[in-house]
C-alpha cells in the first residue's frame, strides 16, 4: 500500500468477566466509527484468529485478503511482535499467518452504500 493512508485494529479482547455483555462489538464499533471519522480515506485493516471478531469486521464490511494486500509499514508489522504466531509470520517474510486478514475499503461500492446506509456522515 506504499503511502496510502491505512489505520489497523487488532488485538481486541475482552476479559473473561465481562464477556457475554456484547462489549468487543460497541468496542468493535466505536473504534471503527472513529477511523472513519478521523480518516475518512484511509483503508482499514484488521488481523484476528477469533470467528467472532471476523464476523463483526463482516458485518461492517471488511473482505478477507491476502497479506500482501496490506501494509508494508514495518511499524505496523512491529506491533505483531508480541503475538505468539510472531515466528510464523516471519518465517513466511509476512505474507501468511495464523491470523486472517481483513480490509475495509471506503472506496468499495459495497461499502459507499453501506456507509449512506450508516448515515456517519
Amino acid at each position: 500500500m506504499g503511502e496510502q493512508a491505512v489505520c489497523s485494529h487488532f488485538g481486541l479482547i475482552v476479559h473473561p468477566d465481562f464477556r457475554g455483555l456484547g462489549l468487543a462489538k460497541r468496542i468493535k464499533q466505536a473504534s471503527f466509527q472513529l477511523a472513519r471519522l478521523r480518516w475518512p480515506k484511509a483503508k482499514l485493516f484488521s488481523l484476528t484468529s477469533g470467528g467472532a471478531v471476523m464476523k463483526m469486521n463482516t458485518e461492517l464490511g471488511y473482505v478477507p485478503v491476502t497479506f500482501n494486500e496490506l501494509t508494508d509499514d514495518d511499524a505496523f508489522w512491529k506491533g505483531c511482535e508480541g503475538c505468539t504466531n510472531h515466528s510464523i509470520l516471519m518465517a513466511k517474510e509476512r505474507k501468511f499467518c495464523i491470523c486472517t486478514a481483513m480490509l475495509y475499503d471506503p472506496m468499495d461500492p459495497k461499502n459507499i452504500k453501506r456507509e449512506q446506509e450508516r448515515q456517519f456522515f
